[in-house]
């Protein structure tokens, strides 16, 4: 199945699971030990957004 879909522009993205709800690691049920980790991966999604946003000319 299809879990995310995006614009041709890029601008716009939705995905399942919501990335949102998952960015600290005490929303995870689950670590596995061996990561160590401050911050969850699915941060840098907001990170390269903001980027993005940040760095883009109109």
């Amino acid at each position: 199945g299809i879990a995310a879909i995006c614009s041709a522009n890029g601008r716009h993205l939705a995905m399942m699971p919501h990335p949102e709800r998952s960015t600290q690691m005490w929303q995870w049920p689950y670590v596995p030990p061996s990561w160590k980790c401050q911050t969850s991966p699915w941060l840098k999604i907001f990170q390269n957004a903001y980027t993005w946003c940040t760095d883009i000319q109109n």
